[in-house]
């Protein structure tokens, strides 16, 4: 009898630790997404369409160590990081590691240095020029102009004037330029009534004083934008002031005369996704990529 309850209790211990193995070999694999909080529009636009492969972290690239260790990398089937203060430093750790895993990883939205992408052969930074997101400013406004923005004359023109800093950089310009173009493509009845350059003590004022002839005030200086909340005095309810924040949470949709204009993130993600299916399905060079290519730099390109 003693020998029986033996063979029992070692054939009762075998089956628990064949399930734990069992049990450990079933962890699913995932995609891992760092998106900071300064991403929080494209967190909100993703999450609520989560696969069950996909894990969505709304956390900084510096805490990506709580989350992707030697441990978890072997469940992971590629990193994506959207972080646009993340350092050389941060980024090459968490290259160094997909590389010991063999796992592609994806630096969305920013430059990251060239000797961090040329360490690892799956290891890609998609981006955009200027251009598209000038072209973005303009499909926003755009809708921003059959919604919100109030026709505060009722001629149907949307009457505007674009505040620039008083040294425009390159990418100001070109920006700039690209959002001009896209507007007018968009058959958007406009009427530009000013397009000056000022000051950061300089801009609340001149909003305030000529805020009666205009509909909105286009400021393409994000920095500008923190002196509104609290001073300016809009003319009518309704959108006056739009500026152009890269990368930030809109903090002022609390204010109905004021609104910020993100990026459409899709297409990122998009050339993510394809270079992935391309990676795993042994195509060299990528085939179905509809984006400038340069080096291991992915740009998104306009579409007018």
């Amino acid at each position: 009898m003693r020998v029986i309850k033996v063979l029992l209790s070692l054939m009762i211990c075998a089956f628990i630790f064949t399930g734990c193995i069992q049990e450990k070999e079933e962890i699913p694999e995932y995609h891992l997404n760092i998106i900071a909080e300064s991403f929080q529009s494209a967190y909100d636009y993703y999450k609520p369409s989560e696969r069950e492969d996909v894990k969505y972290l709304l956390q900084s690239a510096d805490t990506y160590s709580e989350f992707l260790t030697e441990e978890t990398a072997e469940y992971i089937l590629s990193v994506t990081v959207c972080d646009a203060n993340i350092s050389t430093e941060t980024a090459q750790s968490i290259a160094d590691i997909c590389k010991t895993e063999n796992i592609p990883v994806f630096f969305l939205m920013n430059d990251i240095d060239k000797s961090v992408l040329d360490s690892y052969d799956k290891c890609y930074c998609i981006s955009a020029d200027y251009a598209y997101i000038g072209e973005q400013f303009a499909r926003k406004i755009n809708e921003l102009w059959e919604n919100e923005i109030i026709d505060k004359n009722g001629d149907r023109i949307f009457t505007f004037s674009v505040v620039k800093p008083e040294i425009l950089s390159n990418i100001y310009q070109n920006f700039y330029d690209a959002f001009l173009l896209n507007i007018e493509l968009l058959g958007i009845p406009l009427q530009q009534l000013d397009e000056i350059f000022l000051t950061k003590g300089d801009v609340l004022d001149y909003c305030n004083s000529n805020k009666t002839k205009n509909e909105t005030f286009i400021i393409l200086e994000s920095d500008y934008l923190n002196l509104f909340p609290e001073n300016y005095q809009p003319h009518r309810e309704g959108v006056e002031i739009i500026g152009m924040n890269f990368n930030a949470i809109d903090n002022y949709r609390a204010y109905p005369y004021m609104r910020l204009c993100f990026i459409d993130y899709t297409k990122y993600f998009d050339a993510r996704d394809r270079i992935i299916n391309n990676i795993n399905n042994k195509v060299y060079p990528f085939e179905n990529l509809e984006y400038n290519i340069i080096d291991k730099y992915i740009y998104i390109k306009p579409t007018i």
